[in-house]
């Protein structure tokens, strides 16, 4: 992940933070360049190279917002220096260019600073060294050692650079993996909402509908939709809870709660079947709630889906390396057999705990779906 000065920081203008520094900076260094400039240059040439490092000053404010722009205009600076300033060519203000090089290399692109840095050292050698005051002063620089001097300051500035775009990249990646996982938990909540209301409604719906065409069976009909609307309730406040705190408010459901959850569909009016072979072992608890919420939302679909008077089948086979869990009913069967929300969600659910689901038609004419979780690794050892 590359972290640039545009993308992290989308704002053009500099910040209250940039001003300062630049100011900071600005206020010493340029003072003792104008005293420089006006004392040993003539009044022209102290001019350009006062204008040069005012224009330097100025552009290192933006080396955040806009660090390639202001690391060009800054190296255009000190070029101009360059060509007016003779023997004191190397103002205060020159300690500019290695913050810019700093900032270009942490906020911009990393190519930029080896490249102006290694120009900058190559044209301060040569401007010393063909100068007519040096030379006439006798006081010619050495051709080795300044410009190793030269590249050894924009090196380290480079360095540290490359150390806070490290950091930058390093802050942006666990943003990027916090957001992800928020993301994820509103995913997982919005399902969980999803399956509990689904389930909740459509057995309120149906002991309502009994209700009102068979009076006599009124009062247990109420007490089923009591019933149901307490437990979803319930489940609503648990995940609401969840949005507000991530502690969580309560234990989530797990394969030991399905005869309680096939009980209240079987009093909501569907007759359901329930059989389990072979050697029950413990599962993951995403595992057992992957389980519980696949027969909750299959026997949803069913009452929603299936048609007055049918019925349906929980079966759950325990072999040696996996549990198979199958929901079918006897029904009309759906329109659309990929299905909608709730089947993706189911999908989805057994996807993450390395489980499979299958749908198509059921043994007995009916709709039935078909899942496999991987149980070997979770037999408890002796």
């Amino acid at each position: 992940m590359t972290v640039t000065g545009p993308a992290t920081l989308p704002h053009m203008l500099p910040d209250r933070t940039d001003l300062l520094l630049a100011f900071v900076s600005g206020v010493p260094l340029l003072s003792l360049s104008v005293v420089v400039a006006a004392l040993s240059m003539p009044d022209g040439r102290a001019v350009a190279a006062i204008t040069a490092a005012v224009v330097a000053h100025v552009a290192l404010a933006y080396r955040r917002r806009r660090p390639l722009l202001s690391h060009t205009v800054i190296c255009a600076a000190f070029a101009a220096q360059a060509a007016t300033t003779g023997l004191f060519m190397i103002m205060p203000s020159a300690l500019v260019f290695p913050m810019s090089v700093y900032a270009v290399t942490a906020y911009g692109v990393r190519w930029a600073a080896p490249v102006t840095g290694t120009i900058g050292a190559a044209v301060v050698t040569w401007r010393l060294s063909m100068d007519e005051s040096v030379v006439a002063a006798r006081i010619e620089p050495d051709r080795v050692l300044v410009p190793a001097l030269l590249l050894a300051v924009v090196a380290a500035a480079w360095s540290m650079g490359m150390f806070r775009r490290t950091q930058l990249a390093y802050v942006a990646v666990v943003e990027e993996r916090a957001r992800l996982a928020v993301l994820a938990e509103r995913t997982r909540i919005a399902r969980e909402m999803h399956d509990v209301i689904a389930h909740s409604l459509s057995v309120i719906v149906s002991q309502a509908k009994g209700g009102r065409y068979a009076p006599e069976h009124a009062p247990a009909a109420l007490t089923a939709i009591e019933e149901t609307g307490r437990h979803a309730l319930n489940d609503v406040r648990g995940l609401l809870g969840l949005l507000r705190s991530p502690a969580p408010t309560g234990p989530a459901p797990a394969l030991s709660d399905l005869p309680a959850l096939i009980g209240g569909v079987r009093a909501a009016g569907l007759d359901v079947r329930h059989t389990e072979r072979g050697d029950p072992r413990p599962l993951s608890p995403a595992a057992g709630l992957a389980v519980y919420r696949l027969v909750q939302e299959s026997l949803t679909n069913v009452v929603k889906h299936a048609g007055a008077g049918a019925r349906a089948a929980v079966e759950l086979d325990w072999a040696d390396d996996d549990l198979r869990v199958r929901i079918s009913d006897d029904g009309r069967g759906v329109k659309d057999p990929a299905g909608g929300l709730g089947l993706i969600g189911m999908r989805e659910r057994l996807t993450a705990v390395g489980g499979s689901l299958a749908t198509g038609p059921g043994p007995d004419g009916g709709f039935a779906v078909t899942a496999l979780i991987p149980a070997r690794t979770t037999r408890i050892q002796p």
